[in-house]
């Protein structure tokens, strides 16, 4: 066990160098030319890790481990999730490996500019090549019987196509006519406020006090601006967050305490485990969970803004002077159909992910055309939020993920949210005056809860054990519709 821990280690040391090179293009916004060079050094690395993965070394080192027993829970989840690096690792040929590297370096640039100029033809080519790239690595890996469950697998460990069509699809109906109902409603928030001009410096400056009170640790971290926002861990004791100031006022807020919930998970797991390779989050709906959490439950609540409203008068007196608190409110909860996911209310967001999964299934078994995507993308969106996006940059072309070659993961982010709406249940239960705490400022002692019930561990616990482990129940989906129907109602006067 102690070789397999070192093995291992280095490898998670590897993958956090890659992740600084990763970090490096998007936040100093490298041209294209830089980014070739960039592809291949993020190519060489990766190619080491591969070999180190598939290497005879560690396959006997695993053999070896597997003969011991009485295992504890650490141990026994490190040997798991070696294996499965492992196994995964052994079936992907080096050339592949290398190739899906270099093609999302160039890709995730091609659709930065191709997302600025609205011009979705310039980064057909090289979709439809991630795309296709992404099927031959499922093909290969064979963890489930359909390709695109053995991509979701990646991300959510042990989660397949079926088992999240079977919690999105009586959802989608009961969310789409939550959406109509609230609409319906004669005291509709007015959200006007939120479209004056808001100086770009100022929010960021603002998102750092925020960050602060939140308990993220500047020394074991940093905020920059990105086109899109992002957490990454360049080691256990350096977890870098991004925001953007470019949009609609609040997004830079939210974004930053959106990547703040990803950042406290990282930040907050047990010293038994750093550099290891269960010093990471257990899978990416529960790490969304948390951000969703902190971002949503938390920072959209009016406890969080009694407290916070003076401090952004200050910042924006022209805009917020003689505006009052309750409304600020109301219209930073207002629930309407929009384009941009990352923007969306609490509400329509799963919508928004549930068009991304539909579609990427009808992808990767070759059903849908990348060049078919932009109609196909505005007809879906019309069917499930009622309007239609204006160009492909509000559009098709909104999102870095596909372009990353990250096929799989969008379904991850409302399994979040419903992640999300169950443990906040269970923690309100443990400590009902949490929302008071907002009030004054006080943040610690939901930290404190999330430290102690799901932080610390990393990935030891799988998410369908994790969630069992802290609430005594499976996923329930039915937690995130109360948890909106209490909130929304009573901003909507319903």
């Amino acid at each position: 066990m102690r070789e397999l821990k070192e093995y291992f280690t280095e490898n998670t040391r590897l993958n956090y160098i890659l992740a600084l090179l990763e970090w490096d293009q998007q936040v100093n916004m490298m041209n294209y030319k830089n980014v070739i060079g960039r592809s291949e050094q993020m190519a060489l690395i990766t190619k080491l890790i591969h070999k180190r993965l598939v290497s005879n070394e560690a396959g006997e080192i695993i053999k070896r481990a597997e003969k011991l027993g009485d295992l504890n829970d650490i141990d026994t989840a490190m040997l798991r999730e070696a294996k499965r690096a492992y196994d995964q690792e052994i079936k992907l040929p080096e050339e592949l490996v290398i190739e899906i590297q270099k093609t999302s370096a160039i890709a995730q640039q091609t659709w930065q500019k191709a997302r600025q100029k609205n011009d979705f033809k310039s980064f057909i080519p090289l979709l439809e090549k991630t795309i296709e790239l992404q099927r031959d690595k499922a093909r290969k890996l064979e963890t489930h019987s359909d390709l695109y469950s053995t991509l979701i697998d990646l991300y959510e460990p042990g989660a397949t196509y079926d088992w999240i069509a079977n919690i999105f699809n009586p959802i989608k109906p009961r969310l789409t006519d939550f959406v109509k109902k609230l609409e319906s409603s004669a005291e509709k928030p007015d959200d006007s406020i939120l479209n004056k001009e808001y100086d770009p410096d100022k929010q960021f400056k603002l998102s750092y006090e925020i960050l602060e009170k939140l308990n993220y640790d500047f020394k074991q971290g940093r905020q920059d601006r990105s086109t899109h926002p992002f957490t990454t861990s360049l080691g256990s004791l350096d977890v870098r967050i991004t925001t953007r100031t470019t949009e609609p006022f609040p997004s830079c807020i939210t974004g930053t305490i959106h990547e703040c919930g990803h950042a406290l998970y990282e930040m907050g797991i047990m010293k038994e485990l750093h550099d290891t390779i269960l010093c990471t989050g257990t899978s990416m709906g529960i790490h969304e969970s948390q951000s969703r959490l902190w971002e949503n439950v938390v920072g959209r609540s009016k406890e969080f803004w009694t407290y916070w409203y003076p401090t952004f008068q200050k910042y924006f007196p022209e805009n917020l002077n003689n505006y009052p608190m309750e409304e600020f409110h109301r219209a930073i909860n207002y629930v309407h159909p929009s384009f941009i996911r990352v923007e969306a209310d609490e509400v329509t967001y799963g919508l928004h992910i549930i068009l991304r999964f539909e579609i990427e299934k009808g992808l990767i078994d070759e059903k849908i055309q990348v060049k078919e995507l932009p109609e196909l993308w505005n007809s879906k969106f019309e069917e499930l939020l009622g309007i239609v996006p204006p160009n492909d940059t509000l559009g098709v072309l909104q999102d870095v993920h596909w372009g990353n070659g990250y096929i799989g993961y969008f379904p991850t982010y409302f399994l979040g949210n419903l992640y999300c709406a169950q443990f906040y249940n269970s923690a309100l239960k443990e400590n009902p005056k949490l929302p008071e705490d907002y009030k004054s400022g006080e943040f610690s002692n939901l930290l404190k809860y999330l430290r102690n019930n799901i932080h610390q561990y990393g990935s030891i616990y799988r998410a369908n054990d994790l969630i069992k482990r802290v609430t005594g129940e499976d996923l329930n989906p039915d937690y995130f519709m109360k948890y909106i129907e209490t909130k929304f109602y009573p901003i909507y006067g319903l």
